[in-house]
Formats: structure tokens, C-alpha cells, sequence
């Protein structure tokens, strides 16, 4: 107490009193920068943890290992198919192919492939390959009503479609009109029969469109060349009846000025007779 304080002579004019004047005694202060960590402090923290750390990739690599060995390899079947945009100038005349200028390659592509992935073409495949034997593609030991019918109208979707779809892909290859059809399965010749029987589906199902096309237009033509054969069969008979109401007599390849006269005999004799007198 007595080294902390000190006593201070006072000032004239004070009454006497002494003053304690703390002294705090003054220390120099440092800064203190702090140390970047070395590679060594974490081989340091490494070494000291090393068999948590081993253990750790030994539990991971075995349970890899148990899962890969269990697991069912899956194989990929891919298909490449070409897809090339039909002739719209189904009707043989100048400009019946205007449609050709309206549609786009790019959008007839998409189109295409989304025709591929589309569940009426998916649930054809499956009836058509006979694939409702399969037990991945069966219901309760049988085929579903939507697939036994062959429609999805007013039906709830099939789980067959959804593992269908689940396995199958369709990739367009870039910069060309080729599409490449894969499916997957743990069984290499379902998946190489699935893909196959896809692709037959869908160019059958292109060939029987344009076969429709080809006869409606066809039924089209008839029609209308039949509409054109009573149109100019009534303007015939139109002109025929107007000629013989007005007594007129046309010239023409099927006709010459010889008919009238031998039809009429007497009506020329007694022309001839006329002239004559005159």
C-alpha cells in the first residue's frame, strides 16, 4: 500500500492536507501476429488420428465392395435409327408441297422422338413383342386392362408403361437426323429384343400414317374427279339444250355441214329449185 501511493508536497493556498496519488505502474504491450499453420501441424493431426482414419476407409471400402459384388450388372442395348422428314407433296401437282415450307426439320425431329417415348407407341410394343409374359412387365401374373386392350382411353396409366419408360431413352446424335433408342435391363437379349421390337413398331407405325395419308388422298382425288365429270356433264347438256332451243348449229371435229342436208332432202331440192328461178 505504502509503494502504490506517495505523498505530494501541496501547493500554497491549501489547507494541508496531504493527497494520495495512486501510481499504476506502466508495462510495455506487444503484438503478437498469428502463425500460418505448416504442412507439418497436419501431418501432426493426421498422425495422431491415423487408426480413426483407417478404420473409416477400411468400413467404407468394405461396404462398397459387398455392395458392388451383390449388385445385378445392367446392360444397355442402343439402336440407331435415321430419321428423315416424309414427302408432303403426297399429290403429284405444282405446289402441293407448300407444307414442306411451314414445318421445320429441327421441330419434325423433336417430334419424331417425342413420337418414340410416347406411351400409345410404348404400350403397342408391349402387346405386339408379347412382353406381358415378363414378370417386370406383368401385373398380378397378368397383363393390365390398358395393355390387354391395347388403349389408355379413360384408363389410369399401367405400371407396366412406368417401367418401360424407366428403362428406355432416346438421344438424338448432335448435327445429324440420327436418333439413338436405348433400354436397359439386367438381361443383355431382353434389353437387344426390347430395343429391336421398339424400333419395328415405330416404323411400322410410320408406314401405316403414310399409307393413310396416301389414301385419303387418293379417296380425295376421286371424289373430286367425280364432282368435275357432273359439273361438266351438266354444262353439256346446259349447252345442248340452249343450241336446240335457239336453233343453233355449231362446227366442230364431230360434226360437219353434211348431216342437216341429208336429214332434210326436200328442204334442199326446193332451195336449189329457188336459186335457179332467180
Amino acid at each position: 500500500m505504502a509503494e502504490e501511493n506517495k505523498l505530494v508536497p501541496r501547493e500554497n493556498g491549501s489547507n494541508g492536507a496531504v493527497e494520495l496519488v495512486p501510481n499504476t505502474p506502466r508495462f510495455a504491450s506487444f503484438e503478437l501476429s498469428p502463425r500460418e499453420p505448416h504442412l507439418y501441424d497436419y501431418l501432426l493431426i493426421l498422425r495422431k488420428h491415423q487408426w480413426l482414419i483407417l478404420s473409416f476407409m477400411l468400413a467404407v471400402v468394405t461396404i462398397v465392395a459387398i455392395a458392388t459384388f451383390r449388385m445385378q450388372p445392367v446392360y444397355v442395348a442402343t439402336a440407331r435409327v435415321e430419321i428423315d422428314r416424309e414427302n408432303a407433296n403426297i399429290l403429284p401437282f405444282q405446289g402441293a408441297d407448300s407444307y414442306d415450307y411451314m414445318v421445320d426439320s429441327e421441330n419434325y425431329i423433336e417430334t419424331q422422338a417425342k413420337i418414340l417415348t410416347s406411351e400409345t407407341l410404348v404400350l403397342q410394343t408391349i402387346r405386339d413383342s408379347g412382353l406381358t409374359a415378363r414378370p417386370e412387365f406383368s401385373v398380378g401374373g397378368g397383363p393390365s386392362e390398358a395393355v390387354a386392350s391395347g388403349s389408355l382411353a379413360n384408363r389410369t396409366r399401367p405400371p407396366e408403361l412406368a417401367e418401360f419408360l424407366g428403362s428406355l431413352s432416346v438421344r438424338r446424335v448432335p448435327n445429324s437426323r440420327l436418333m439413338d433408342v436405348s433400354f436397359e435391363s439386367t438381361n443383355p437379349q431382353l434389353a437387344a429384343r426390347i430395343v429391336n421390337a421398339h424400333i419395328a413398331t415405330y416404323v411400322e407405325q410410320n408406314f401405316r400414317s403414310k399409307y393413310e395419308s396416301t389414301t385419303h388422298a387418293s379417296d380425295w382425288l376421286a371424289d373430286q374427279l367425280n364432282d368435275f365429270k357432273i359439273k361438266v356433264q351438266r354444262s353439256e347438256d346446259a349447252r345442248i339444250a340452249y343450241e336446240r332451243q335457239n336453233q343453233i348449229w355449231t362446227l366442230d371435229d364431230k360434226q360437219n355441214m353434211k348431216p342437216p342436208v341429208h336429214r332434210c332432202p326436200k328442204r334442199a331440192h326446193e332451195e336449189r329449185i329457188a336459186l335457179r328461178v332467180r
